[in-house]
């Protein structure tokens, strides 16, 4: 058959639109008239999968996938289209949380069924309001609103009519509203030429912006009459109870991902995933399954303690699971489900047979699926209450982990990730997870982040990107390093030697590239240490200076039992002006300044690695890393129709702002953290999250004690789409709740590895859900705001 593509897009000179195929073919598209771009193609499939790109010099735009299925005696079809601008406020308000919860309709399919097929989406329309299509001809009600052809609401949030209309008319036309209001701007117009699909892109109705409030909780700080030892899924029942009566419409949850690798406190890090895919065996709700053995003794032990004992409470779970695994019979429900997640299971259950010394796959199939059913249906009583669920991306995989095991040519297991330093983290951070490898994944279609994504949107309807400047430019670390503070960006463009000449450094490899090791610096670091230092660790250098030997000139090499000398021989080997993880590409080290090897420079060479380093940092990558992110980003993003927020703090390039709104990736607006100098969640853009703070830093209560209510007020007036809060910082509404000392309300503090991850909130969500004058407060602050 024959199909016909036109595409309503008004391009500026040297601007090419083009119709990507779902089978990798790419079709250069004609301009058609100052409105309109066309295609004509051969098919002869029953359903074609496509989307339209637009292409400027190197800047690419791809839409997300669309869909035509096709009557098997059609000759011809007529495509009309609109563009869809990636980033639009509209196309984010189509998203699952406003598609599934909070505007909703009854669904079912529209299949074609008509010489035209009519599809527009209609953001923020109220379940229980109609839309309708009605223009000049018999079949759409000659306007008149009583004959108007209702449209049907289909399950992916669109609307769709079947209209019958000969060919040669010349039809105008528009959407209506509740038969009453017409859409905005001038008519619609073509010219029926045979059989046709029709995408109008949006209904042109006017609507506030939308704004809603939100809390931010890891489930294994809530606490229940009902759990034990830690936050369940379970109890997000309660909690979406308490977030509906106070007008709150987002719980925003840590990763979920199962983290037992090493079976210590240190797997109490939720960011160091071992799988993907496996939920983490501590949220199961054991009396969902049966009755433990010693079930009400150990709950009255681990929630009497005003944190989660993070090893008792997961080797009580797991022992009593395997007593309920011995009696398990499964049936045909598990069985399904056991097949569509082998992909996955597999690999994930070999590798907890490693980890325990186990030969019983089956015991980990039964696990998760009982993981999933639990907080499946825990997901779909917020939705019932009009709360969505957002989870967490880690930016991540654990090195020993199923994946990283299953996948080796996916990841680059010869660094390390990590961030530069900041102010949190003077150091930097070190995550120890392996940086990946993305020509091979883009090799491979980026097939397991499509399946990890689509495995998250069963349960989520937004994720937040940990740390999504990752995906511009990842800080690696080398395999040999502990600290942060001696990595650098890849991918980069590091200096060659003439370069550095030409930059006006006077460049030799062992001055500014070796530790700089005086004994002026040695005592500075270690005092009366010193000479036990220059014993055991080093060897003379020439002119007075000094040098580590063989075995000391990696951090990885120190076994220091003292952490101060430990400490001090990091320092000293950080003490460099350029790292060289290639031979003959040289990147400043961060910080430099603050080195005993640049203070000890002359002026004019200071100068100039002050100017070289500041067009390293902030200007000479910002074209490679806006390619990088528009290569990666775009997948993630359409992968699902999961509202996408980006974690974008920390060392910010200037691109990262143009590529997140051009996109409709959320930001992060951090009151502590603020973007610019002097900016307040007033200046907030309207696609953002804003809170006072986050999971890795002080909570209200401890930086801005007795403001409490004055800064959640002024977040909830923020014209961002979106304020949530940390649970910690609702709660310092009331003073007369109990509460944690300030600095025990803080989850994570990033210097500090491996932190034991074990806040819980300090009353149950019973208690919380009867708060009256907390509860109260919170939702005439939220009305008052407009959320």
């Amino acid at each position: 058959m024959t199909l016909r593509f036109f595409v309503r897009y008004s391009t500026s000179w040297g601007q090419q639109l083009s119709l990507a195929l779902d089978n990798g073919s790419v079709l250069p598209m004609a301009w058609h008239d100052h409105d309109h771009w066309t295609a004509e193609l051969e098919w002869d499939l029953p359903e074609l999968r496509y989307r339209y790109i637009l292409t400027h010099g190197w800047q690419v735009v791809e839409q997300s996938m669309r869909c035509i299925t096709f009557h098997i005696d059609e000759q011809e079809l007529t495509i009309r289209d609109e563009w869809r601008q990636p980033g639009r406020v509209a196309d984010c308000l189509m998203k699952a949380p406003f598609r599934d919860v909070y505007f909703h309709h009854p669904a079912s399919p529209v299949p074609r069924g008509a010489s035209h097929y009519f599809q527009v989406s209609a953001p923020q329309l109220e379940a229980g309001r109609e839309l309708l299509l009605t223009g000049n001809i018999d079949v759409l009600g000659n306007w008149n609103v009583a004959s108007a052809v209702k449209m049907q609401a289909r399950e992916d949030g669109r609307f769709a009519a079947n209209v019958n209309i000969p060919p040669g008319v010349s039809l105008e036309y528009k959407y209506l509203l509740d038969g009453v209001e017409y859409e905005a701007g001038e008519n619609r117009s073509f010219l029926s030429s045979g059989p046709c699909v029709v995408d109008d892109g949006y209904a042109r109705f006017s609507h506030p912006l939308w704004k809603g409030a939100g809390v931010a909780v890891p489930v294994f700080s809530l606490r229940s009459e009902k759990g034990l030892g830690c936050g369940e899924f379970a109890d997000l029942r309660l909690l979406a109870d308490w977030a509906a009566s106070t007008g709150q419409s987002m719980i925003q949850l840590l990763p979920v991902n199962d983290t037992m690798a090493q079976h210590s406190w240190k797997d109490s890090y939720p960011y160091a995933a071992i799988s993907a895919f496996a939920l983490h065996p501590m949220y199961i709700h054991l009396p969902s399954l049966g009755i433990a053995e010693g079930y009400t003794a150990m709950q009255a032990t681990l929630n009497a303690l005003p944190d989660m004992d993070y090893m008792a409470t997961v080797t009580f779970k797991m022992q009593a699971l395997q007593t309920f695994y011995r009696s398990f019979r499964p049936g045909g429900a598990y069985e399904d489900w056991v097949k569509e997640n082998l992909y996955w299971l597999e690999s994930y259950a070999s590798f907890c047979c490693k980890r325990d010394g186990s030969s019983d796959a089956g015991f980990y199939y039964f696990v998760q699926y009982h993981l999933h059913l639990q907080l499946s249906e825990a997901v779909a009583y917020a939705h019932g209450k009009g709360v969505a669920v957002k989870g967490d991306l880690p930016v991540g995989m654990y090195l020993h982990s199923a994946d990283v095991s299953a996948m080796p040519k996916l990841f680059d297991t010869s660094v390390q990730a990590g961030a530069p330093p900041d102010e949190f983290a003077a150091k930097g951070q070190n995550w120890g997870f392996p940086a990946y490898n993305w020509p091979e994944m883009e090799a491979t279609g980026y097939a397991w982040w499509k399946r990890r994504l689509r495995h998250m949107a069963q349960y989520f309807s937004a994720f937040r990107i940990d740390h999504v400047l990752g995906f511009f430019r990842l800080w690696q670390i080398p395999y040999h390093t502990r600290e942060g503070i001696l990595g650098y960006f890849h991918p980069a463009k590091p200096f060659s030697e003439q370069e550095l000449f030409d930059w006006g450094v006077p460049f030799a490899r062992e001055r500014f590239c070796e530790p700089y090791i005086t004994d002026a610096v040695l005592y500075r670091i270690f005092s009366d240490e010193a000479v036990k230092i220059k014993s055991i660790y080093l060897e003379p250098a020439c002119h007075g200076y000094y040098r580590l030997t063989n075995a000391y000139r990696h951090q990885a090499g120190i076994a220091e039992e003292d952490p101060v000398i430990r400490q001090g021989l990091y320092d000293l080997i950080a003490n460099v002006i350029f790292l060289e993880p290639t031979p003959g590409e040289f990147h400043p080290r961060f910080g430099l300044q603050g080195t005993d090897s640049f203070l000890a420079l002359e002026q004019p060479v200071q100068e100039a690695l002050q100017e070289l380093y500041t067009h390293f940092f902030y200007h000479r990558h910002d074209e490679l890393w806006e390619k990088e992110a528009l290569r990666k980003l775009p997948v993630l993003q359409s992968a699902t129709d999961m509202l996408v927020c980006g974690e974008d703090l920390g060392m910010v390039p200037h691109c990262v702002p143009g590529v997140m709104q051009r996109l409709g990736i959320l930001s992060l607006e951090v009151l502590p953290m603020p973007k610019q100098p002097g900016q307040t969640p007033a200046q907030a853009p309207y696609l953002s999250v804003v809170t006072p703070s986050t999971h890795d830093m002080s909570t209200l209560r401890e930086y801005a004690p007795g403001r409490e209510e004055e800064i959640v007020r002024l977040h909830l007036q923020a014209p961002a789409m979106w304020c949530i809060l940390q649970l910690q910082d609702w709660l310092s509404l009331d003073g007369s709740l109990p509460h944690r000392s300030p600095a025990e309300e803080r989850i994570n503090v990033p210097a500090i590895t491996p932190w034991y991850w074990r806040y819980r909130m300090p009353v149950t969500l019973e208690a919380l859900c009867g708060a009256r004058l907390l509860n109260g407060k919170i939702l005439a602050m939220v009305k008052e705001s407009g959320r």
